[in-house]
């Protein structure tokens, strides 16, 4: 009888799990993904490599691959140097790096814009103020963790009471697995993931004409935003005397 009003009481609190949810819609995560995270000068290198492949595929398609290709240098050097705070790591490592795969790849890289398919990197930083989290906590979950663990607590101690060793066991090891399924599913509502990422896009035009564009996205260090963000201008103060 004990048994029989434990495992009622069990399934009577299930009802209250979904009793958090409302009509109004609640906004729902993406099915799960991954996404690369850039963190060296070598995750530079594997980028402009296949950007490099990707050009080389666009070009040969289209028919251009005879044509040669000028990659925009970072702030149009060496035609002048780059205005103090305009350079960026990044820009000015890319620059290079790509040059070098295209090289490798057999393209033609010109040193002239006149004649040439214009090669254009941009980058955009995005900074994210919430706190994220790999997987939101659904509503209920508390409330669910806890009636497994009393059922599992009851399941246990009805098996030591009334019945034998091994049917023990067998609770035990079926608490086990629950507390086992429930930690990965609540591991990732701990998880933080940075709060800053970079687009970086890569374009090819001929005159007015896109003939490729590519975007990636990454995500990287939050103190490491400065390698792709220009810096804000130097704030000149004028101070007098009164």
């Amino acid at each position: 009888m004990k048994k029989a009003i434990r495992f009622a009481s069990a399934f009577l609190i299930l009802p209250f799990l979904f009793g958090c949810y409302t009509q109004t819609p609640k906004p729902t995560g993406y099915p799960y993904s991954v996404q690369h995270k850039m963190q060296s000068a070598y995750h530079w290198k594997v980028l402009a490599e296949d950007v490099a492949n990707q050009i080389r595929e666009t070009m040969k398609t289209g028919g251009y691959l005879n044509y040669p290709l000028y990659v925009q240098p970072a702030c149009n050097a060496p035609r002048w140097n780059c205005d103090p705070h305009r350079e960026t790591p990044f820009g000015e490592g890319f620059y290079d790096l790509l040059t070098t795969e295209l090289l490798k790849t057999g393209m033609k890289v010109s040193a002239e814009e006149s004649g040439s398919f214009v090669v254009n990197t941009k980058v955009q930083v995005l900074y994210h103020e919430d706190g994220r989290r790999t997987r939101p906590a659904p509503p209920g979950y508390i409330t669910a963790g806890s009636a497994l663990a009393a059922f599992w607590g009851w399941v246990i101690r009805d098996a030591r009471d009334y019945g034998s060793a091994s049917g023990e066991a067998l609770a035990v090891g079926g608490a086990a697995v629950t507390g086992a399924a429930l930690y990965d599913w609540v591991s990732g509502m701990f998880e933080t993931l940075p709060h800053t990422e970079v687009l970086i896009t890569t374009s090819i035009k001929d005159y007015n004409k896109y003939v490729m564009r590519k975007t990636d996205i990454y995500y990287i260090n939050d103190l490491d935003y400065w390698h792709y963000q220009n810096p804000p201008p130097v704030q000149t103060i004028d101070v007098r005397g009164s």
